[in-house]
């Protein structure tokens, strides 16, 4: 992982909660206390924010620093947003298996819907 990418997946969070959230850059620029110019280099992955920046987006974002640094870290790794909504609801699935493991079965884990979302994720 470059740079580059984080900064990309930084840029690319900011961007879909902002729009999720039916904010104008603009809007949420004031929000967060910086410049609209900024604010689009962020989100255009040209520039990486502070730390207290970063505290700022996600407050203006409606969530908690760690909330937007999970979001950040599932998009570098290229998990799907649904993977996100799981442990928020309260469920926590098994890690993924890696690809050059064999396939097996899931151990039962806890219930119905554990496996169905394990199942959905895997």
């Amino acid at each position: 992982m470059s740079m580059d990418d984080l900064q990309a997946a930084v840029g690319a969070v900011i961007r879909q909660e902002r729009r999720a959230l039916g904010l104008t850059l603009k809007e949420l620029a004031t929000r967060a206390i910086i410049s609209v110019v900024y604010l689009g280099e962020i989100e255009r992955g040209k520039k990486y924010p502070s730390p207290v920046t970063l505290e700022r987006l996600a407050e203006a974002l409606d969530l908690t620093t760690p909330d937007l640094l999970e979001r950040i870290a599932f998009a570098l790794r290229g998990v799907e947003q649904q993977a996100i909504e799981a442990p928020r609801i309260g469920f926590i699935t098994p890690p993924r298996a890696e690809v050059s493991a064999p396939m097996q079965s899931p151990a039962p884990s806890g219930g119905r819907i554990v496996n169905l979302l394990s199942a959905l994720v895997a």
